[in-house]
């Protein structure tokens, strides 16, 4: 990593028309330069659907890492319509993220990080949902 790098973690769907969308959002919004990404079919819906622990465990220990190593003060929470892994109405999206978020903060995460639910929208426009 190179001194004055700045990095988000974004927990996102695999669906690569999302990326550079949050990308975008995350360089005006936050002021990061980068964004790491975690990523899974649908996401926001797969997190809270009852994983196996072991995946679970998984995800918080890559999420552990980036936020060491890159010293990440933002995780960004995703979903987007017309997801196929989680194939739910925008609204019900909302819910999902929102839920993940507070499970998110639930985690021990470490001091001053903080948790930003986003949904992409049809227009592949992203909208903060949480603050």
């Amino acid at each position: 990593m190179k001194p004055n790098e700045t990095f988000a973690t974004c927990l996102d769907c695999a669906d690569g028309r999302t990326k550079e969308p949050i990308l975008a959002w995350a360089r005006k919004n936050i002021g990061v330069q980068w964004v790491d990404l975690l990523t899974r079919a649908g996401m926001d819906g797969s997190l809270l659907s009852g994983l196996h622990p072991v995946i679970v465990e998984d995800l918080r220990n890559q999420l552990g890492i980036l936020l060491d190593k890159h010293q990440s003060k933002h995780i960004l929470v995703s979903g987007h319509c017309e997801c196929a892994g989680n194939p739910v109405s925008k609204e019900m999206h909302r819910v999902c993220i929102r839920q993940v978020c507070q499970m998110l903060r639930s985690w021990n995460l470490p001091e001053g990080v903080e948790v930003i639910g986003l949904l992409v929208n049809e227009a592949w426009e992203v909208e903060r949902i949480t603050y």
